[in-house]
Protein backbone atom coordinates (compact mmCIF):
# COMPACT_ATOMS: atom_id res chain seq x y z
CA UNK A 1 0.00 0.00 0.00
CA UNK A 2 1.57 3.55 -1.35
CA UNK A 3 0.94 6.47 0.40
CA UNK A 4 1.92 10.52 -0.61
CA UNK A 5 1.23 13.23 1.75
CA UNK A 6 1.21 16.40 -0.03
CA UNK A 7 0.12 19.72 0.31
CA UNK A 8 -1.92 18.36 3.41
CA UNK A 9 -3.45 15.71 1.28
CA UNK A 10 -2.90 11.96 2.42
CA UNK A 11 -3.36 10.07 -0.53
CA UNK A 12 -3.31 6.60 -0.04
CA UNK A 13 -3.41 4.12 -3.13
CA UNK A 14 -5.39 0.45 -2.73
CA UNK A 15 -4.57 -2.12 -5.20
CA UNK A 16 -5.91 -5.71 -6.81
CA UNK A 17 -8.74 -7.70 -4.73
CA UNK A 18 -9.70 -6.28 -1.04
CA UNK A 19 -11.70 -9.50 0.15
CA UNK A 20 -11.89 -11.60 3.61
CA UNK A 21 -8.82 -13.13 2.62
CA UNK A 22 -6.87 -9.81 3.32
CA UNK A 23 -9.32 -7.43 4.60
CA UNK A 24 -7.82 -7.33 8.36
CA UNK A 25 -4.11 -7.09 7.03
CA UNK A 26 -5.25 -3.79 4.69
CA UNK A 27 -7.61 -2.90 7.53
CA UNK A 28 -4.26 -2.30 9.47
CA UNK A 29 -2.20 -0.95 6.92
CA UNK A 30 -4.97 1.66 6.60
CA UNK A 31 -4.96 2.55 9.94
CA UNK A 32 -1.32 3.21 10.58
CA UNK A 33 -1.85 5.38 7.61
CA UNK A 34 -3.54 7.35 8.96
CA UNK A 35 -2.50 7.61 12.40
CA UNK A 36 1.22 8.15 11.00
CA UNK A 37 -0.09 11.13 9.23
CA UNK A 38 -2.17 12.75 11.87
CA UNK A 39 -1.13 16.51 9.91
CA UNK A 40 -3.33 15.70 7.02
CA UNK A 41 -6.14 17.94 6.63
CA UNK A 42 -7.30 15.66 3.57
CA UNK A 43 -7.01 12.14 3.39
CA UNK A 44 -8.20 9.82 -0.04
CA UNK A 45 -8.22 6.63 -1.30
CA UNK A 46 -6.96 6.15 -4.91
CA UNK A 47 -8.24 2.84 -6.44
CA UNK A 48 -7.20 3.40 -9.54
CA UNK A 49 -5.37 0.13 -9.68
CA UNK A 50 -8.18 -1.54 -7.40
CA UNK A 51 -9.98 -4.26 -9.30
CA UNK A 52 -12.34 -5.54 -6.53
CA UNK A 53 -13.33 -4.92 -3.30
CA UNK A 54 -16.07 -7.50 -1.50
CA UNK A 55 -17.97 -6.32 1.66
CA UNK A 56 -15.72 -6.97 4.05
CA UNK A 57 -13.23 -4.31 2.16
CA UNK A 58 -15.84 -1.83 2.32
CA UNK A 59 -16.01 -2.00 5.97
CA UNK A 60 -12.53 -1.42 6.11
CA UNK A 61 -13.31 1.98 4.21
CA UNK A 62 -16.13 2.49 6.56
CA UNK A 63 -14.07 1.93 9.46
CA UNK A 64 -11.54 4.69 7.94
CA UNK A 65 -14.33 7.11 7.59
CA UNK A 66 -15.19 7.20 11.33
CA UNK A 67 -11.72 7.48 12.29
CA UNK A 68 -10.96 10.55 10.49
CA UNK A 69 -13.52 12.22 11.13
CA UNK A 70 -13.98 13.44 8.36
CA UNK A 71 -15.22 13.21 4.81
CA UNK A 72 -13.58 10.49 3.14
CA UNK A 73 -13.23 10.48 -1.34
CA UNK A 74 -12.05 7.70 -3.14
CA UNK A 75 -10.82 8.84 -6.54
CA UNK A 76 -10.63 6.69 -10.00
CA UNK A 77 -12.83 4.03 -9.33
CA UNK A 78 -13.44 1.52 -12.77
CA UNK A 79 -16.89 0.91 -13.74
CA UNK A 80 -16.52 -2.34 -12.33
CA UNK A 81 -15.92 -1.18 -8.74
CA UNK A 82 -17.92 1.40 -8.82
CA UNK A 83 -21.31 -0.63 -9.31
CA UNK A 84 -20.45 -2.36 -6.11
CA UNK A 85 -20.09 0.82 -4.12
CA UNK A 86 -23.49 1.96 -5.67
CA UNK A 87 -25.54 -1.27 -5.42
CA UNK A 88 -24.28 -1.98 -1.92
CA UNK A 89 -24.90 1.85 -0.42
CA UNK A 90 -21.39 2.95 -0.07
CA UNK A 91 -21.65 6.33 -2.71
CA UNK A 92 -24.14 7.50 -0.48
CA UNK A 93 -21.46 6.57 2.49
CA UNK A 94 -17.92 7.80 0.94
CA UNK A 95 -17.88 10.77 -2.02
CA UNK A 96 -16.94 7.97 -4.69
CA UNK A 97 -15.76 9.11 -7.89
CA UNK A 98 -15.78 7.47 -11.46
CA UNK A 99 -12.49 6.98 -13.08
CA UNK A 100 -12.32 9.58 -15.64
CA UNK A 101 -12.37 8.82 -19.83
CA UNK A 102 -9.65 10.96 -21.44
CA UNK A 103 -10.96 12.50 -24.52
CA UNK A 104 -9.30 14.20 -27.51
CA UNK A 105 -10.93 17.03 -29.38
CA UNK A 106 -8.19 17.24 -31.89
CA UNK A 107 -9.86 17.88 -35.55
CA UNK A 108 -13.14 18.22 -33.40
CA UNK A 109 -15.42 21.04 -34.91
CA UNK A 110 -16.31 24.27 -32.09
CA UNK A 111 -19.77 24.32 -32.07
CA UNK A 112 -19.68 27.44 -29.59
CA UNK A 113 -17.39 29.00 -26.91
CA UNK A 114 -18.31 31.04 -24.02
CA UNK A 115 -16.66 32.95 -21.14
CA UNK A 116 -15.32 29.38 -19.39
CA UNK A 117 -14.63 27.25 -21.75
CA UNK A 118 -15.58 25.39 -25.46
CA UNK A 119 -18.27 23.04 -26.93
CA UNK A 120 -17.52 20.64 -29.57
CA UNK A 121 -18.84 17.85 -31.58
CA UNK A 122 -17.26 14.58 -30.67
CA UNK A 123 -19.83 12.08 -31.99
CA UNK A 124 -23.18 12.07 -34.24
CA UNK A 125 -24.96 11.78 -30.83
CA UNK A 126 -22.27 13.42 -27.91
CA UNK A 127 -20.68 17.26 -27.26
CA UNK A 128 -18.19 18.27 -25.05
CA UNK A 129 -17.87 21.31 -23.13
CA UNK A 130 -14.20 22.08 -22.47
CA UNK A 131 -13.77 24.07 -19.57
CA UNK A 132 -10.54 26.38 -19.63
CA UNK A 133 -7.36 24.85 -17.60
CA UNK A 134 -8.45 27.20 -14.19
CA UNK A 135 -11.72 26.23 -13.85
CA UNK A 136 -11.17 23.76 -10.54
CA UNK A 137 -13.12 20.03 -11.22
CA UNK A 138 -15.38 20.59 -8.22
CA UNK A 139 -16.88 23.54 -10.52
CA UNK A 140 -17.40 21.10 -13.56
CA UNK A 141 -19.04 18.71 -11.41
CA UNK A 142 -21.22 21.57 -10.13
CA UNK A 143 -22.27 22.20 -13.78
CA UNK A 144 -22.92 19.13 -14.71
CA UNK A 145 -24.69 18.19 -11.34
CA UNK A 146 -26.98 21.09 -11.79
CA UNK A 147 -28.05 20.44 -15.38
CA UNK A 148 -28.78 16.97 -14.11
CA UNK A 149 -31.56 18.79 -11.79
CA UNK A 150 -32.57 21.00 -13.88
CA UNK A 151 -33.94 18.12 -16.75
CA UNK A 152 -35.32 16.34 -13.86
CA UNK A 153 -37.24 19.41 -12.94
CA UNK A 154 -38.54 19.41 -16.84
CA UNK A 155 -36.91 22.38 -18.23
CA UNK A 156 -35.30 22.17 -21.43
CA UNK A 157 -31.58 20.98 -21.32
CA UNK A 158 -29.46 19.25 -22.85
CA UNK A 159 -28.94 15.33 -21.15
CA UNK A 160 -25.99 15.78 -18.81
CA UNK A 161 -23.65 12.68 -19.31
CA UNK A 162 -19.44 12.36 -17.83
CA UNK A 163 -17.24 14.46 -16.67
CA UNK A 164 -13.87 13.57 -18.71
CA UNK A 165 -10.40 14.68 -18.83
CA UNK A 166 -9.02 16.50 -21.82
CA UNK A 167 -5.82 17.57 -21.83
CA UNK A 168 -5.26 19.82 -18.95
CA UNK A 169 -8.97 20.32 -18.83
CA UNK A 170 -11.94 19.03 -17.85
CA UNK A 171 -14.78 18.21 -19.72
CA UNK A 172 -18.37 17.45 -19.82
CA UNK A 173 -19.85 15.08 -22.25
CA UNK A 174 -24.09 16.28 -23.08
CA UNK A 175 -25.86 14.62 -25.87
CA UNK A 176 -25.79 15.98 -28.89
CA UNK A 177 -28.75 17.80 -31.12
CA UNK A 178 -28.75 19.59 -34.83
CA UNK A 179 -28.94 23.00 -33.32
CA UNK A 180 -27.58 26.37 -33.26
CA UNK A 181 -27.37 29.38 -30.51
CA UNK A 182 -30.62 32.20 -30.55
CA UNK A 183 -27.31 34.64 -31.25
CA UNK A 184 -26.77 32.39 -34.69
CA UNK A 185 -29.69 32.11 -35.84
CA UNK A 186 -30.13 36.04 -35.69
CA UNK A 187 -26.94 36.64 -37.19
CA UNK A 188 -27.72 34.00 -40.12
CA UNK A 189 -31.51 35.50 -40.79
CA UNK A 190 -32.39 38.92 -38.78
CA UNK A 191 -35.56 39.11 -39.54
CA UNK A 192 -35.87 36.47 -37.07
CA UNK A 193 -34.80 38.65 -34.34
CA UNK A 194 -38.61 39.11 -33.65
CA UNK A 195 -39.94 35.63 -33.69
CA UNK A 196 -36.94 34.79 -31.43
CA UNK A 197 -37.03 37.83 -29.01
CA UNK A 198 -40.59 36.55 -28.33
CA UNK A 199 -39.96 32.96 -27.73
CA UNK A 200 -36.81 33.23 -25.39
CA UNK A 201 -39.50 35.62 -23.51
CA UNK A 202 -42.52 32.77 -22.96
CA UNK A 203 -39.48 30.35 -22.56
CA UNK A 204 -38.30 32.55 -19.49
CA UNK A 205 -42.06 32.86 -18.12
CA UNK A 206 -41.85 29.23 -18.68
CA UNK A 207 -38.97 28.12 -16.36
CA UNK A 208 -39.96 30.97 -13.98
CA UNK A 209 -43.44 29.04 -13.34
CA UNK A 210 -40.81 25.72 -11.80
CA UNK A 211 -41.56 25.49 -8.43
CA UNK A 212 -37.67 23.81 -7.04
CA UNK A 213 -38.21 21.52 -4.18
CA UNK A 214 -36.57 22.96 -1.03
CA UNK A 215 -32.19 21.74 -1.26
CA UNK A 216 -32.92 20.46 -4.74
CA UNK A 217 -31.07 23.29 -6.20
CA UNK A 218 -28.70 26.11 -4.65
CA UNK A 219 -30.11 29.62 -3.66
CA UNK A 220 -29.80 31.64 -7.19
CA UNK A 221 -29.27 34.55 -4.65
CA UNK A 222 -26.17 33.01 -3.26
CA UNK A 223 -24.41 33.93 -6.33
CA UNK A 224 -25.12 37.43 -5.85
CA UNK A 225 -23.46 37.72 -2.81
CA UNK A 226 -20.59 35.65 -3.65
CA UNK A 227 -19.72 38.11 -6.41
CA UNK A 228 -20.26 41.21 -3.30
CA UNK A 229 -17.90 39.12 -0.79
CA UNK A 230 -14.85 38.76 -3.78
CA UNK A 231 -14.76 42.57 -3.99
CA UNK A 232 -15.18 43.42 -0.39
CA UNK A 233 -11.33 44.38 0.02
CA UNK A 234 -11.75 47.77 -2.30
CA UNK A 235 -15.01 48.77 -0.09
CA UNK A 236 -15.62 49.67 3.87
CA UNK A 237 -17.46 46.99 6.00
CA UNK A 238 -19.86 49.33 5.69
CA UNK A 239 -20.31 50.09 2.11
CA UNK A 240 -19.89 46.46 1.92
CA UNK A 241 -23.06 45.65 4.02
CA UNK A 242 -25.00 48.13 2.31
CA UNK A 243 -24.32 46.24 -1.24
CA UNK A 244 -25.47 42.92 0.36
CA UNK A 245 -28.73 44.42 1.62
CA UNK A 246 -29.41 45.80 -1.90
CA UNK A 247 -29.38 42.43 -3.34
CA UNK A 248 -31.56 41.14 0.22
CA UNK A 249 -34.09 44.05 -0.68
CA UNK A 250 -34.57 40.87 -3.60
CA UNK A 251 -37.18 38.36 -1.49
CA UNK A 252 -36.10 34.35 -2.08
CA UNK A 253 -38.12 32.94 -3.82
CA UNK A 254 -38.41 28.76 -4.70
CA UNK A 255 -38.60 29.29 -9.05
CA UNK A 256 -36.16 28.00 -10.93
CA UNK A 257 -33.37 31.05 -12.05
CA UNK A 258 -31.04 30.45 -14.71
CA UNK A 259 -28.66 33.30 -13.38
CA UNK A 260 -27.12 33.75 -17.40
CA UNK A 261 -30.16 33.35 -19.67
CA UNK A 262 -28.99 35.39 -22.82
CA UNK A 263 -28.84 34.49 -26.82
CA UNK A 264 -25.55 32.32 -26.88
CA UNK A 265 -27.38 30.32 -23.76
CA UNK A 266 -30.44 29.19 -25.49
CA UNK A 267 -30.14 27.12 -28.49
CA UNK A 268 -32.78 26.01 -31.39
CA UNK A 269 -32.89 22.89 -32.18
CA UNK A 270 -36.00 21.58 -34.62
CA UNK A 271 -37.85 24.50 -33.74
CA UNK A 272 -37.41 24.59 -29.88
CA UNK A 273 -35.25 26.12 -27.08
CA UNK A 274 -33.37 24.50 -24.81
CA UNK A 275 -30.49 25.85 -22.46
CA UNK A 276 -27.38 25.40 -22.23
CA UNK A 277 -24.91 26.44 -19.25
CA UNK A 278 -26.60 26.12 -16.09
CA UNK A 279 -23.45 26.29 -13.72
CA UNK A 280 -25.26 29.31 -12.18
CA UNK A 281 -28.74 27.65 -11.82
CA UNK A 282 -30.58 27.43 -9.19
CA UNK A 283 -33.63 28.19 -6.84
CA UNK A 284 -34.83 32.17 -6.13
CA UNK A 285 -36.68 34.68 -7.40
CA UNK A 286 -37.26 35.58 -11.25
CA UNK A 287 -36.44 38.99 -10.35
CA UNK A 288 -32.65 38.03 -10.60
CA UNK A 289 -32.95 36.61 -14.00
CA UNK A 290 -34.89 39.90 -15.50
CA UNK A 291 -31.88 41.96 -14.08
CA UNK A 292 -29.36 39.77 -15.55
CA UNK A 293 -31.14 39.81 -19.05
CA UNK A 294 -31.95 43.91 -18.62
CA UNK A 295 -27.62 43.86 -17.97
CA UNK A 296 -27.21 42.55 -21.31
CA UNK A 297 -29.09 43.46 -23.58
CA UNK A 298 -29.19 47.51 -22.38
CA UNK A 299 -27.01 47.93 -19.92
CA UNK A 300 -23.84 46.14 -21.24
CA UNK A 301 -25.02 46.78 -24.75
CA UNK A 302 -25.49 50.66 -24.49
CA UNK A 303 -22.34 51.00 -22.89
CA UNK A 304 -20.57 49.33 -24.88
CA UNK A 305 -22.14 51.04 -28.19
CA UNK A 306 -20.59 54.28 -26.97
CA UNK A 307 -17.04 52.79 -26.02
CA UNK A 308 -17.48 51.81 -29.97
CA UNK A 309 -19.04 54.73 -30.88
CA UNK A 310 -16.44 57.07 -29.22
CA UNK A 311 -13.59 54.61 -30.44
CA UNK A 312 -15.03 53.84 -34.48
CA UNK A 313 -16.96 57.25 -34.97
CA UNK A 314 -14.32 58.76 -37.77
CA UNK A 315 -13.69 55.14 -39.04
CA UNK A 316 -17.54 54.39 -38.72
CA UNK A 317 -19.41 57.86 -39.30
CA UNK A 318 -19.01 56.84 -43.10
CA UNK A 319 -20.75 53.78 -43.21
CA UNK A 320 -23.43 55.39 -40.95
CA UNK A 321 -24.15 53.10 -38.52
CA UNK A 322 -21.49 53.54 -35.25
CA UNK A 323 -23.57 51.15 -32.73
CA UNK A 324 -23.77 48.22 -35.47
CA UNK A 325 -20.61 46.93 -34.22
CA UNK A 326 -21.07 42.99 -33.45
CA UNK A 327 -20.66 42.28 -29.51
CA UNK A 328 -17.87 39.18 -29.80
CA UNK A 329 -19.03 37.98 -26.82
CA UNK A 330 -22.98 38.04 -27.27
CA UNK A 331 -22.85 36.99 -30.94
CA UNK A 332 -25.31 39.84 -32.40
CA UNK A 333 -24.79 43.83 -32.64
CA UNK A 334 -25.53 46.62 -30.29
CA UNK A 335 -28.38 47.25 -32.05
CA UNK A 336 -30.18 43.94 -32.14
CA UNK A 337 -29.46 43.79 -28.65
CA UNK A 338 -31.63 46.64 -27.89
CA UNK A 339 -33.93 45.45 -29.81
CA UNK A 340 -34.17 42.09 -28.85
CA UNK A 341 -34.91 43.40 -25.41
CA UNK A 342 -37.86 45.68 -26.33
CA UNK A 343 -39.33 42.67 -27.40
CA UNK A 344 -38.36 40.19 -24.65
CA UNK A 345 -39.66 42.62 -22.11
CA UNK A 346 -42.78 43.22 -23.73
CA UNK A 347 -43.59 39.62 -24.25
CA UNK A 348 -42.63 38.39 -20.29
CA UNK A 349 -45.16 41.12 -19.27
CA UNK A 350 -48.18 40.21 -21.73
CA UNK A 351 -47.97 43.51 -23.72
CA UNK A 352 -48.72 45.53 -20.70
CA UNK A 353 -46.86 48.65 -21.46
CA UNK A 354 -47.81 50.33 -17.70
CA UNK A 355 -46.14 46.89 -16.30
CA UNK A 356 -43.17 46.80 -18.66
CA UNK A 357 -42.28 50.82 -18.09
CA UNK A 358 -42.32 50.16 -14.19
CA UNK A 359 -40.29 46.76 -14.50
CA UNK A 360 -37.61 48.57 -16.32
CA UNK A 361 -37.65 51.25 -14.25
CA UNK A 362 -36.68 49.08 -11.35
CA UNK A 363 -34.09 47.04 -12.96
CA UNK A 364 -31.94 49.34 -14.69
CA UNK A 365 -30.13 50.95 -11.46
CA UNK A 366 -29.75 46.93 -10.17
CA UNK A 367 -28.72 45.75 -13.81
CA UNK A 368 -26.27 48.60 -13.50
CA UNK A 369 -24.77 47.28 -9.95
CA UNK A 370 -24.66 43.82 -11.33
CA UNK A 371 -22.53 44.84 -14.40
CA UNK A 372 -20.07 46.43 -11.72
CA UNK A 373 -19.75 43.62 -9.39
CA UNK A 374 -19.62 41.05 -12.05
CA UNK A 375 -17.03 43.24 -13.97
CA UNK A 376 -14.91 44.02 -11.05
CA UNK A 377 -14.80 40.33 -9.85
CA UNK A 378 -14.13 38.77 -12.73
CA UNK A 379 -10.70 37.22 -12.41
CA UNK A 380 -8.93 38.19 -15.84
CA UNK A 381 -10.07 41.78 -15.31
CA UNK A 382 -6.66 43.92 -14.84
CA UNK A 383 -5.87 45.67 -11.40
CA UNK A 384 -5.85 48.83 -12.79
CA UNK A 385 -9.37 48.94 -13.57
CA UNK A 386 -10.93 47.54 -10.29
CA UNK A 387 -10.50 50.94 -8.31
CA UNK A 388 -12.48 52.88 -10.81
CA UNK A 389 -14.73 50.12 -11.10
CA UNK A 390 -15.52 50.62 -7.02
CA UNK A 391 -15.49 54.39 -7.44
CA UNK A 392 -18.48 53.68 -10.01
CA UNK A 393 -20.07 51.51 -7.64
CA UNK A 394 -19.67 54.04 -4.54
CA UNK A 395 -21.14 56.84 -7.29
CA UNK A 396 -23.86 55.06 -9.29
CA UNK A 397 -25.16 52.60 -6.98
CA UNK A 398 -24.27 53.57 -3.26
CA UNK A 399 -25.94 57.21 -3.19
CA UNK A 400 -29.09 55.81 -4.48
CA UNK A 401 -29.09 53.19 -1.80
CA UNK A 402 -32.40 54.27 0.31
CA UNK A 403 -33.68 54.90 -2.89
CA UNK A 404 -32.90 51.34 -4.00
CA UNK A 405 -33.76 49.18 -0.79
CA UNK A 406 -37.59 50.69 -0.67
CA UNK A 407 -38.16 48.81 -3.88
CA UNK A 408 -40.84 46.41 -4.57
CA UNK A 409 -40.01 42.91 -6.28
CA UNK A 410 -43.30 41.62 -7.21
CA UNK A 411 -43.26 39.95 -10.77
Amino acid sequence: MKTILEDDTLTIYLEGRIDSNNSAETEARLMAAISGNQSAKKIQIDADKLTYISSAGLRVLLKARKKTGKPLAVLNVSGEVYDIFSVTGFTELLDVHRKMRKISVEGCEVIGEGANGKVYRLTKDEMIKVFKHNIPLEAVEAEREASRKAFLLGVPCAIAFDTVKCGDSYGTIYEMFNAGTVAERITADPARLPELAKSSALLLRQLHGIDVPEGQMPRASALLHATIDKIAGYFTPDETAMMHALYDTIPEGNRFVHNDYHAKNIMESNGELMLIDLGDAGAGNPAIDLIHCYMVYKTIADEMSRKSDTMNRNANAKAGNPDDETNAFFGITFRQMREFWAIFIDTYCGGDKVKTAGLEERLAPYANFMHLTLAMSHPLLPEEYRKPYADRLRGEVLTRYDELVSYSWEI
